[in-house]
């Protein structure tokens, strides 16, 4: 599994969070909270033997995962702005006064699933996804050519590659 702990806070108020595995990440999350500089909108990586947690802040919001280091950037930060689209969504600006672990016993459930879901699911890839979608076009023109015998154009096979 490439996410193993996630959560969302308001400055150093943990509002939800979630944890797959028994680790000290809730401990090094926090530690990253209090350090985060500024209350400027942000998005950074920081690495702690072979984890990366990764942190998106915006509107005073932070939501923050920690993937093994195996996961790359794209897909953790694609679940980190999906968590806060959710959030803000489900909360809107309760989450302005809420205390601490407020809104845990409803959205620690949606920070499961959704790090089940990047986790081991390859649509979460949008780049990927949308790589296989053109191969699977361009398997139906080369197929399509070949079996009405008509040529493409060297302007297409341009565009495809």
């Amino acid at each position: 599994m490439a996410m193993l702990y996630a959560l969302v806070a308001r400055g150093s108020v943990v509002l939800a969070e979630f944890s797959a595995t028994s680790t000290t990440a809730n401990a090094i999350a926090r530690q990253i909270l209090e350090k985060i500089p500024g209350n400027n909108d942000t998005n950074a990586s920081y690495s702690q033997d072979r984890y990366i947690f990764h942190v998106k802040r915006t509107d005073g919001l932070t939501v923050l995962c920690m993937a093994d280091d195996t996961a790359g950037r794209r897909i953790p930060f694609a679940f980190l702005e999906d968590i806060h689209q959710r959030f803000v969504r489900t909360y809107g600006r309760a989450v302005l006064s809420a205390q601490a672990y407020a809104m845990n016993d409803e959205f620690s459930r949606v920070l499961g699933q959704q790090m089940e879901y990047y986790s081991n699911d390859p649509n979460a890839d949008r780049i990927n996804r949308l790589k296989g979608e053109m191969s699977q076009v361009f398997f139906l023109l080369l197929s399509f050519r070949c079996t009405n015998g008509f040529r493409l154009s060297p302007c297409f096979w341009f565009f495809m590659f």
